[in-house]
């Protein structure tokens, strides 16, 4: 039996789940829910499928623009497989004060890239919101992976959809990857297209978005910043390694768009290792990687930028890796391909309905 037919035995689950997130919603909707209202301005960044769309990079690129302005970022996040539960300041704005096992991999990681930026796990978020704006006073809050979690009152909802999964079937979790059905995109404030490859790519996915939502569309797109050796983060010239053997690994939520990553760079990818998603590597795991790259007769070991950050927090043969001197790793961010001007016009407009919450 395949992976498929057996989730498909899952439908009627995911019948029952559909109706718990329909009733959970719909008590929001009318108040017999709480939502938490804190004096500081939060945008959410979401998404309605389970495993990676992109997320962490966008998160990323909305800090950055508003540092731009001169605003104080805080990004509040739950900190997903981390180890422990409480609230969590991950970066104080001036240095990283926890590392991935303890924070997650993405607050680990946006920690160390955003310097200036304060960085807090809470699976109460409302909680962490709190915190961040008494504590280090900030002036705008990114909820990471928020559009599920309606206790704590947002003023801009951004919900991301991978282009390619769109015109897929959209069945709830379990016998599916979708926390909520497409209808739930109707509660956003605007759609963030991720992964298109050109624009028109982009005019295909919004084709269909438009079947779910009237809501705006914007689309980005993946690209490669750097490439850097895992020991020392330096960056290496990407044309000294064109045509490469390699043996790539990853633990993250897609896999295949890493994978289509590589080959935009016209590396030989020999041999390809996926693991799940927010993977902790063990010292067979490690055997198992140093194996496939002997046997491949691969030249260089590649992984991504939040596979670097959990070995690096890693104990034994895992954190012996990062200093493999063949390990590098792929820093991508994302980039606005289509709608650049609409979502300067979000925020700036964001930032001006709260301008005086922010002086």
């Amino acid at each position: 039996m395949t992976m498929t037919s057996m989730r498909a035995l899952l439908l009627p689950l995911s019948y029952l789940f559909g109706v718990g997130v329909a009733l959970r919603n719909r008590f929001f909707d009318i108040g017999l829910l709480p939502t938490e209202h804190v004096d500081v301005p939060v945008i959410s960044v979401g998404n309605i499928s389970a495993g990676g769309v992109g997320k962490t990079p966008f998160v990323e690129f909305l800090a950055r623009w508003f540092m731009q302005q001169g605003k104080k970022v805080a990004i509040v996040s739950r900190g997903y497989k981390r180890r422990g539960n409480g609230t969590l300041v991950v970066s104080n704005g001036l240095v990283q004060c926890a590392e991935a096992a303890l924070a997650g991999d993405e607050p680990a990681q946006l920690a160390a890239k955003l310097k200036g930026t304060v960085v807090i796990v809470d699976e109460r978020r409302a909680r962490g919101a709190n915190l961040a704006r008494n504590r280090f006073k900030v002036d705008v809050i990114l909820l990471d992976d928020g559009f599920q979690h309606r206790s704590l009152k947002r003023d801009l909802d951004l919900v991301l959809l991978p282009v390619d999964e769109v015109k897929k079937k959209h069945r709830l979790l379990p016998a599916g990857n979708y926390r909520e059905s497409t209808g739930a995109l109707r509660r956003c404030d605007g759609v963030v297209l991720t992964r298109c490859e050109s624009k028109e790519h982009f005019e295909q996915g919004l084709a269909t978005v438009k079947t779910f939502t009237d809501k705006p569309v914007i689309g980005t797109a993946t690209r490669v910043s750097a490439v850097r050796r895992a020991q020392s983060h330096f960056s290496v010239d990407l044309n000294g390694l064109k045509g490469k053997k390699i043996v790539a690994f990853s633990g993250i939520g897609d896999p295949v768009s890493f994978k289509r990553t590589l080959h935009s760079l016209k590396w030989e990818v020999v041999r390809f290792l996926p693991y799940p998603d927010h993977h902790r590597y063990s010292d067979s795991d490690v055997e198992t990687i140093k194996k496939a790259l002997k046997q491949a007769e691969g030249e260089y070991l590649v992984t991504t930028e939040k596979d670097v950050y959990r070995l690096s927090d890693a104990g034994g043969a895992a954190r012996e890796l990062i200093n493999h001197a063949s390990l590098f790793f792929v820093e991508i961010e994302q980039a606005v391909l289509v709608g650049e001007e609409l979502l300067e016009g979000w925020l700036k407009r964001f930032l001006n309905r709260h301008a005086s919450s922010l002086i």
